[in-house]
C-alpha cells in the first residue's frame, strides 16, 4: 500500500505539464486553460510549475529521459517529478511515470552516482497509479533531491507487466535551478 494516495490533481497537473511542453493539448483532457500549470521556468533539461492557487497551490519540477532502453519498446508518456504541496505540507514528493504498467513484483530503483533509491509502483491500487512509481523511504526525499542537484545523470530502472526490463536515463543539468525555483514558489 503506497504511504501517500495518487492525488487525482496531480496526474491533472502532470498531463496538463506534459501538454505545455510538448504542445499536444490532447493530453490535457481535464485540464482547462484557467486550471492549466503556469510554467514558471525553463532550466536546460528541467522546467518548474505551479498549478492552482491559495490553499491547493502546488508546485513541481519535471524532466523526462534522454534514453530510453530498450529503445523501441512500447511506452507511453515518461517523465520524473518533484513536487511540494504546502497546505498538505508534503515537499520533496518524488514520482515518476514509467510509461507501462508495472509488472506486481518490480522493485523500480533510481541511481545518482553512487546513491540508489529504491520506489515502489501503484500496482497494487490499479487504474493509472500502475504506471507510476514513488520513493519508498520519505526520509530519502531530501536526500535524493540533494543528489538530484548535484549530480549530472540519474539512471531509473523498471519492468514492465510483459516483463521487460526498462532503464530511463535523465539529464539532471538545470534540476538545481527547477528545484530552487519551485521552492522560491510554494514555500
Amino acid at each position: 500500500m503506497p504511504r501517500r494516495s495518487f492525488l487525482s490533481s496531480t496526474l491533472t497537473c502532470a498531463i496538463a505539464a506534459l501538454a505545455l511542453t510538448f504542445g499536444a493539448a490532447g493530453f490535457a483532457g481535464s485540464a482547462s486553460a484557467q486550471n492549466a500549470p503556469k510554467l514558471l521556468g525553463k532550466y536546460d533539461d528541467w522546467s518548474a510549475y505551479s498549478y492552482g492557487s491559495g490553499n491547493e497551490r502546488m508546485c513541481y519540477a519535471m524532466t523526462t529521459p534522454t534514453k530510453m532502453l530498450p529503445a523501441g519498446a512500447n511506452r507511453g508518456d515518461v517523465y520524473f517529478m518533484v513536487t511540494h504541496r504546502p497546505a498538505r505540507n508534503t515537499r520533496n514528493e518524488v514520482s515518476m511515470r514509467i510509461g507501462y504498467p508495472f509488472n506486481p513484483t518490480s522493485r523500480p530503483f533510481a541511481t545518482i552516482g553512487s546513491d540508489k533509491f529504491q520506489m515502489f509502483s501503484g500496482v497494487k491500487e490499479g487504474g493509472e497509479h500502475k504506471f507510476w512509481a514513488w520513493l519508498e523511504n520519505p526520509s530519502e526525499e531530501g536526500k535524493m533531491v540533494q543528489a538530484l542537484k548535484a549530480g549530472s545523470s540519474m539512471e531509473i530502472k523498471g519492468t514492465s507487466e510483459r516483463d521487460t526490463l526498462t532503464t530511463d536515463t535523465y539529464s539532471l543539468k538545470g534540476s538545481a535551478a527547477a528545484l530552487n525555483k519551485i521552492d522560491d514558489a510554494c514555500k
